[in-house]
């Protein structure tokens, strides 16, 4: 949050909001939500953020409304709710908010709340992607990976890797790895679990780790593999 760093008293921040809050400032009740959940004035409180989340997107506020959706998603700080998750996204997206979007469309992709629908999900992630969303590039990639369009997958993911997209670059690892969808090529695979690796993803350090102990889809590479390894367990630590 920009408004703090190291020198802000949050005691008299939170009385500055409060005051901007009972006023109708909807920016002022999203800011109180995301203290309360991040836990900067102690521990989180989730029941004090729902709180404001919920006065912020009753206000229009689009982000409070997609954020508030994710915990009723998840029964993070309330009761797991997809009903009211979807609700929330839905108004968020008819706001124009891009994440929310791509949300419905994960939503609609894997049936959640049980209803599946692919026609919905392909929609939503376009729209998502229109807006500029580059995590909905990956997800419709995988929805046609799943209803065999794997040329259109490919060119989807391909544009998420040139984005620096580590879930695609192991995705389509995994796939020339088993040969999913696509001709089963261990060079392929390594090449794409060793793009992964250098942006420092855990799967693809472990995955490419994986393959150079064994000289999979290229030579052995034991010490490779080992700063790999390393690598893995220093992510882990922080």
């Amino acid at each position: 949050m920009s408004d703090i760093n190291d020198d802000t008293n949050v005691d008299e921040l939170i009385q500055e909001y409060l005051r901007s809050a009972a006023k109708g400032d909807a920016a002022a009740m999203h800011k109180l939500a995301d203290i309360y959940y991040s836990g900067l004035y102690g521990s989180p409180d989730y029941d004090k953020a729902v709180f404001w989340y919920e006065k912020a997107s009753s206000n229009n506020d689009a982000d409070a409304a997609n954020k508030l959706a994710y915990l009723y998603l998840e029964g993070e700080g309330v009761n797991k709710d997809i009903k009211r998750a979807k609700e929330l996204f839905e108004i968020a997206a008819e706001s124009g908010h891009s994440a929310a979007m791509n949300n419905l469309g994960l939503i609609y992709r894997e049936g959640l709340g049980g209803e599946k629908n692919i026609d919905l999900a392909v929609g939503w992630f376009k729209k998502a992607i229109e807006r500029g969303n580059d995590f909905a590039i990956f997800n419709l990639g995988v929805l046609y990976v799943d209803i065999d369009k794997i040329d259109d997958a490919m060119q989807l993911f391909k544009q998420a890797i040139d984005k620096k997209n580590a879930q695609a670059m192991v995705f389509l690892a995994a796939m020339y790895y088993t040969g999913k969808g696509v001709e089963k090529n261990l060079s392929k695979a390594l090449e794409y679990f060793d793009m992964a690796a250098q942006l420092d993803d855990v799967d693809g350090l472990n995955s490419a780790a994986y393959m150079y102990e064994r000289g999979e889809g290229g030579e052995q590479n034991k010490i490779k593999a080992a700063a790999y390894r390393k690598k893995v367990r220093q992510i882990k630590q922080v």
